[in-house]
């Protein structure tokens, strides 16, 4: 199982559209940084069972996490890197 860190915006370059084409069942996604603006894209959604989102990433941008991705901190983010194997950042 992949972990898929994403932090940049769906707004500013195809980082997400191309996690999002490389995920498998059981990977999982983190947004990050300036990736937090991908939190209410409908392809996140519709594309990963496992979608978390960086909690002091996104209270620094004023966004609002739904329910359907998990708000993590830093320690939970450490946990998952030890958990997926490999892990691929996306920052194009």
């Amino acid at each position: 199982m992949t972990l898929h860190i994403v932090n940049q915006s769906p707004y500013a370059g195809s980082a997400l559209s191309d996690c999002l084409n490389a995920l498998h069942p059981g990977d999982a996604v983190v947004l990050i940084e300036d990736g937090v603006y991908a939190v209410n894209d409908p392809r996140l959604s519709a594309s990963a069972d496992n979608s978390f989102c960086l909690g002091a990433d996104a209270i620094a941008r004023g966004v609002t996490v739904p329910e359907s991705i998990e708000t993590i901190d830093e320690a939970r983010w450490v946990a998952l890197c030890t958990e997926h194997n490999p892990i691929v950042s996306w920052f194009r």
